[in-house]
């Protein structure tokens, strides 16, 4: 047999191999790949990602597939990272007009609400809702709900839910096609989709003629609502807030809460409701800097931290994109910081008293370049997880990776954080991150490919590991045994695993098997575990690990392979270990009986590079060392003949 056939052979038979994947596992353990979550789609804009509050997501998009009209799609992902239904996406409402703009909100668990501009009924458009189903149902009938009348257009709107699954939109207008008068209202819908005012037209909040434009809303779970807005006064874009009841009364007073310092210009803010019976709002300001304001409003709408807010740091530099986090009794702040056309991130947690709880603000990571467009999540023990887009060279488009900070300040993760989306220089967008319910997250981010635009997802475990739980899967020969080893990170009581074993044969890759279980060792953050397996085959076998949980969530790891060595009246060779290899590596084979054996090295352009001369060997296991000591990095091959017999393995040389 010649050496470019067995090698032709080798690498049919690889290819084989790295087809086997865990059955059933969605999530892929590189960040440079990715999971998929959306198909066949033209070019999905605008995408809003919330939690499903059982650990998965909701995705919605505009996309236009029909090529003439924007339609508002949405996909659902359990924690497992497995879609619910089509992937390429299922429409929120058969109106046949354009669709533009969806913005989302959490609604009960394994639903969520969607409001978009619908341009059916009008040139200026109309604002629908529509509640889904994690199966992909659409709950407030095949179009949706209208909740704004023909007449205004509609500039800016937001949604939030409260615990009964109610839901509030806050909506800005134009009164008249001028512009000379804006309103802001307030839209209320019950989970079952019947506007609870009774009126298509909502509460108005505010009629004044200063333009407004970003506004927020908070339910206060009594049926009213929390609304924030910006408005320009005076040549000044000033923050303002209003807190309503369920019949639409202001409970502040006629005129709303003055947030900001009248004197100065807001340009953003972001706000979410504390642990202290009060509202935590931050913002970014334009003066001779950017500088980062942030205040606790009471419920009752007193400012608690001075008239005007205070100053969140001192730090030198442009400071913009304030994004605030409150769970777990914690308020912490994130901006990214400008300075000599370099941008960072920091974070800096305050008590109620808005004192800064860590010595010096804190960044997300120390590296030059710029990393900027960052997302806070709790990471349910008092600090965060930070995602961010990271331009480290200069060439190169940036990669999207994230950190998780302890609630003392401390990196808890590699320094220079981890990849999230790191397939190399394309352009990614839309970043968003979701809890999976147990300290950890799931990024959700769009990825041009190919010149496609397409949707993609990567899971985070609250220790920095990518997707499995389980680490380090090793399979070794141990004796007449194969010795299966692995760590496992974040495990519950409740976790237990499944020690699956398949081979290769020459009609392929047998199912998988089930050859032990392994019940926790208890709670703990990385946990040791061994299973020996004693094969009835030999050659080339696949083990991994299934882990999983009394609430049905299944996890497989990544894939092991072996070659067990065992007389069955003819010649084994086994692979090289380590493989890769940087130094030297083994490599075992077994004779039935003694046997003048010979050895050659190739490279990757065929060429002998080195040869052991034919020698005797024993009956039983044996074994020789390879030395990749002056070689260059690479895919290399190795063959063993004796005799008529010819097998060649694939090996690789890394530094």
């Amino acid at each position: 047999m010649s050496i470019k056939s067995c090698l032709n052979g080798f690498i049919s038979l690889f290819l084989i191999i790295i087809c086997v994947s865990p059955l059933g596992a969605q999530w892929v353990n590189n960040p440079s790949i990715n999971t998929k979550l959306v198909i066949d789609g033209t070019n999905p804009i605008n995408i809003s990602s919330v939690e499903d509050l059982k650990g998965g997501a909701f995705i919605f998009w505009q996309d236009n597939k029909s090529g003439f009209q924007n339609e508002i799609l949405f996909v659902h992902m359990d924690g497992n990272g497995k879609v619910s239904f089509r992937p390429d996406g299922k429409k929120t409402s058969d109106l046949n007009g354009d669709k533009v703009n969806p913005i989302a909100s959490s609604n009960l668990p394994n639903t969520a609400v969607v409001v978009w501009k619908d341009y059916t009924r009008n040139k200026n458009g109309n604002l629908f809702a529509q509640r889904v189903y994690s199966n992909g149902n659409l709950l407030w009938q095949r179009n949706g709900v209208r909740i704004t009348p023909d007449y205004p257009d509609v500039t800016d709107y937001a949604v939030c839910s409260d615990d009964a699954g109610n839901v509030y939109i806050s909506y800005i207008a134009k009164a008249n096609e001028f512009g000379s008068s804006y309103k802001l209202k307030l839209q209320k819908i019950s989970a079952a989709g019947e506007l609870l005012n009774n009126e298509i037209d909502g509460i108005l909040i505010h009629d004044s003629p200063g333009r407004k434009s970003s506004s927020s809303v908070i339910a206060d779970d009594e049926g009213g609502a929390y609304i924030f807005w910006l408005e320009n006064l005076n040549n000044k874009t000033i923050l303002l807030a209003q807190h309503v009841d369920s019949t639409g009364k202001s409970l502040w007073g006629k005129r709303p809460v003055v947030v900001s310092n009248s004197s100065q210009t807001v340009l953003s803010y972001s706000v979410q409701n504390s642990d202290f019976s009060s509202i935590y709002v931050a913002w970014q300001i334009q003066k001779s800097e950017k500088d980062i304001y942030h205040q606790l409003i009471s419920y009752s709408g007193k400012p608690l931290w001075g008239q005007g807010g205070r100053v969140a740091s001192n730090r030198k530099g442009n400071k913009t994109n304030p994004q605030v986090l409150t769970a777990d009794s914690t308020i912490i702040l994130s901006w990214t910081n400008e300075i000599n056309k370099d941008k960072d991130i920091y974070i800096q947690k305050f008590n109620v008293k808005g004192i800064q709880r860590w010595k010096e603000d804190v960044p997300v990571i120390k590296l030059e370049r710029d990393q900027f467009g960052q997302k806070l999540l709790s990471d349910g023990k008092s600090g965060a997880i930070v995602a961010w887009i990271d331009k480290r060279q200069e060439s190169i488009r940036p990669d999207i990776y994230a950190q998780r900070i302890s609630g003392t300040g401390k990196r808890l993760w590699d320094s220079l954080g981890i990849a999230v989306a790191s397939h190399k220089n394309t352009e990614k967008s839309y970043p968003s991150i979701v809890s999976d319910l147990r300290g950890g997250a799931i990024a959700i981010f769009k990825e041009m490919r190919e010149s496609k635009g397409e949707i993609y997802a990567q899971k985070i475990f609250n220790s920095g590991t990518y997707v499995s739980q389980i680490i380090g899967l090793n399979a070794i020969l141990n004796g007449d045994s194969v010795k299966i080893s692995w760590y496992s990170a974040n495990e519950s009581s409740e976790t237990n695993y499944d020690v699956e074993r398949t081979i290769q044969t020459e009609n392929g890759t047998a199912p998988w098997s089930i050859v032990g279980n392994i019940k926790s060792a208890g709670v703990s953050n990385v946990k040791y575990y061994e299973f020996l397996d004693r094969p009835k085959e030999a050659g080339s076998i696949f083990y991994r690990i299934v882990q999983k949980d009394n609430h049905g969530n299944i996890q497989p790891s990544d894939v092991a392979k072996v070659s067990f060595l065992e007389p069955k009246g003819k010649i084994t060779l086994g692979d090289n270990s380590p493989n890769p290899f940087s130094d030297e590596t083994t490599i075992l084979f077994y004779l039935e009986e003694p046997t003048w054996i010979k050895f050659e090295f190739f490279n990757s352009h065929i060429e002998v590079i080195k040869e052991i001369e034919g020698q005797n060997y024993p009956r039983g296991e044996n074994k020789i060392t390879f030395s990749g000591k002056n070689l260059p990095p690479g895919v290399y091959f190795y063959r063993i003949q004796a005799g008529d017999f010819v097998d060649v393995r694939k090996m690789v040389l890394a530094r």
